[in-house]
């Protein structure tokens, strides 16, 4: 009985920790943020010759330990508030985070004072530069003689849904991936019902992305773009279409991605700023860096790597992106 009692305390406790995070105007995101920060950050008195035993022991002990703390933690605060949620969720993100291997510095971003935004990039400059360091740069030509440029919008993207063969309004998430963020969607099809005035941006504000997975919807989209210039013709781009699509406001909050390689997205409509924050072992030699990508460009960054953020700008146009991954 006495333990239970400590239990429910202890509960109870991180429970009201987390509602007194949120009043003081922190969010969930950054908490988990920080938490990660700390699960990879280096010592400013840690020597390069001990890094490497630094983070085998680091790995091993966060990835046995933490995991199972969050987890259990998790469980106390929903047995006694079943409406809340977690402080640090135990999900597959922060797990890969906790496990991720530490970053090469000096070739991701040792260096990077501010994100490039080239022109006229060549195949073999892009090879050697930018497609395999996880360099982050912005091709400003890229993609402004898309006939995607002007042409998506809310509309188009429900009408292409709503007319696929292979999809309809009830079943057009499934298989692929949706983000809701905040706007309270709980899926695509839902998402694409919303009301004239909301899609207008007329009621709450909301940011969605999701991965298309039906082949007629990609060879469709695929008339309106192409694989960036760039990008060697012996090279491939991914099957899957990523789109983002939202209003001024936030975004995409802090986090890192789990996708199999490097990535593109081109800015089709709107304009969107990206922040990149280096891995936690990497704030030693580098920096936080900014980029507000325009109507036509294209942004090539390792999303495994870089921690990332965006926000919409103000511009009386809904942000609208898509994007895919190359080898």
């Amino acid at each position: 009985m006495a333990d239970s009692k400590k239990v429910d305390a202890l509960a109870f406790r991180f429970s009201k920790l987390r509602e007194k995070c949120i009043r003081s105007g922190e969010s969930i995101e950054n908490i988990r943020w920080e938490f990660l920060r700390d699960v990879h950050r280096v010592p400013k008195t840690q020597s390069k010759e001990n890094e490497s035993s630094f983070f085998a022991w680091n790995k091993i002990i966060w990835f046995l330990i933490l995991p199972a703390i969050a987890l259990l933690l998790c469980q106390l605060i929903l047995e006694y508030n079943p409406d809340s949620k977690c402080l640090i969720e135990p999900d597959f993100v922060v797990l890969n985070e906790m496990a991720r291997k530490p970053t090469n510095c000096s070739l991701l971003c040792e260096g990077v004072n501010e994100i490039q935004r080239v022109a006229n990039l060549s195949k073999e400059e892009f090879i050697s530069t930018y497609a395999y360091s996880g360099r982050p740069v912005v091709i400003t030509d890229a993609a402004q003689n898309w006939s995607a440029v002007g042409a998506f919008s809310f509309k188009f993207f429900k009408r292409l849904y709503a007319k696929s063969d292979e999809a309809d309004l009830d079943n057009v998430d499934e298989g692929c991936m949706f983000f809701a963020y905040k706007s309270g969607f709980q899926s695509l099809a839902d998402a694409l019902r919303m009301s004239n005035k909301r899609a207008q941006w007329k009621g709450k504000p909301w940011y969605i992305g999701w991965s298309n997975c039906d082949p007629n919807v990609r060879q469709i989209l695929r008339k309106y773009y192409d694989k960036p210039y760039f990008i060697p013709h012996d090279a491939e781009t991914g099957d899957q279409d990523w789109i983002f699509m939202g209003g001024p406001g936030p975004g995409a909050p802090i986090h890192i991605d789990m996708v199999q390689r490097p990535s593109w997205q081109a800015q089709l409509s709107g304009q969107k700023m990206w922040t990149l924050i280096p891995p936690p072992e990497c704030e030693h030699v580098c920096k936080t860096v900014q980029v507000t990508m325009q109507k036509g460009e294209i942004i090539v960054l390792d999303t495994n790597q870089w921690f990332h953020s965006t926000k919409i700008i103000p511009t009386g146009e809904l942000s609208i992106t898509i994007g895919a991954e190359y080898d």
